[in-house]
């Protein structure tokens, strides 16, 4: 990438929406159920993510209802306290979302970088 444009980098973002345009599942909610996977715990996820328990709870719940399945199993107290887990469908979507990144990102890069080198011939 030329000099004169190397302060610009690319942003982007993937979700899931419906037909009508109705946003299912994206980044943020990609990222709670991998940080879900890794404390087994709903409200550490809560608090590492910086969402607010009980909308995220009701987000999870109106996930799960647009999508016809759980992605997430709660369980309540016992010996060692509650837990939350992914369920099988759960850690689905999070390796979708990690297969996605992973394989699209680099070529997408790849193509701004060339567009910004196209850019910086237009404007010398």
């Amino acid at each position: 990438m030329s000099k004169k444009n190397s302060h610009l980098r690319l942003n982007f973002k993937f979700w899931i929406e419906t037909d009508e345009g109705v946003n299912i599942l994206g980044e943020g909610k990609w990222k709670l159920l991998k940080a879900i996977r890794q404390t087994g715990s709903l409200k550490a996820a809560v608090e590492e993510s910086g969402f607010a328990y009980r909308k995220t709870w009701e987000k999870l719940k109106t996930i799960e209802k647009r999508l016809g399945f759980r992605l997430i199993e709660k369980t309540r107290g016992g010996e060692k306290g509650g837990q939350t887990v992914l369920t099988a469908k759960g850690e689905m979507f999070v390796n979708f979302f990690d297969k996605l990144y992973s394989d699209v990102e680099p070529d997408i890069q790849q193509h701004f970088d060339k567009m910004i080198e196209e850019l910086n011939k237009i404007i010398d």
